[in-house]
């Protein structure tokens, strides 16, 4: 009886040792591991540009410039490690501050084609560069509170815009029996973009000519930038 039941056991033993080796191939298909040289991303965050031109002053208290982000690429080339990816990016963000007694605002968005080159050495681990010409528009006002009608007057301008940036990624939580991954990106670099000259007018209405246009000189939006942003890939 002692021997009959130790081969039972045997028997067992060797059943699941094949059975594992049986399930291995599949585990490892289905792991993490397929993440590898995602084909699609789409990443929401805060973009913080510093901007040292003295034009900003009127509207800000301080130098940065916090900025919405969103950014979606596609992997068009796949060579071992390496890709090449094109996709869209939004910045849009505000500042408000007091200049000679007025209430002022200023507001940027750019939006911007992508071109970007990745460089994944672990399935976890992506380092990339990217390079994003685009279109600035901006939009500057000031509201005199003191005047009987609050004065208001503005102005805005759009230009192209170039930002270069490099940065990386890693993947912090994969969906179970999946290959999304979600990812914390994390980039610097600088962006580009004409001086403009500011010159705010009235808005067209009867009281157009009560209020002067205010020159508040010129504003290069460019600088450097810093960015954090969290991201779905496939």
């Amino acid at each position: 009886m002692k021997r009959f039941c130790l081969t039972i056991l045997a028997t067992l033993a060797c059943a699941r040792a094949a059975s594992a080796q049986q399930m291995a191939p599949q585990i490892e298909r289905s792991g993490p591991a397929s993440l590898a040289a995602p084909t699609w991303t789409l990443a929401a965050g805060v973009r913080t540009m510093y901007v040292k031109d003295p034009g900003l002053d009127p509207f800000s208290t301080d130098d940065g410039l916090a900025q919405f982000s969103l950014a979606g690429t596609r992997a068009i080339v796949h060579r071992d490690n390496l890709a090449l990816a094109a996709g869209l990016e939004l910045d849009a963000g505000s500042t408000a501050a007091t200049a000679r007694g007025a209430s002022t605002h200023l507001a940027l968005t750019t939006f911007s084609a992508i071109v970007e080159g990745r460089y994944q050495p672990a399935w976890r681990v992506q380092l990339f560069a990217r390079l994003s010409p685009g279109l600035l528009h901006g939009a500057a006002s000031m509201t005199d509170l003191s005047a009987p009608a609050g004065a208001g007057l503005g102005t805005s301008f759009d230009t192209f815009s170039l930002e270069a940036a490099a940065g990386g990624a890693f993947c912090i939580a994969v969906l179970p029996g999946s290959r999304v991954g979600l990812w914390l990106f994390a980039d610097g670099g600088y962006a580009w973009a004409a001086a403009q000259h500011l010159v705010l007018t009235p808005a067209l209405g009867a009281d157009q000519n009560k209020a002067g246009a205010q020159d508040l000189g010129t504003l290069a939006p460019r600088g450097g930038f810093f960015r954090l942003a969290l991201g779905l890939s496939y």
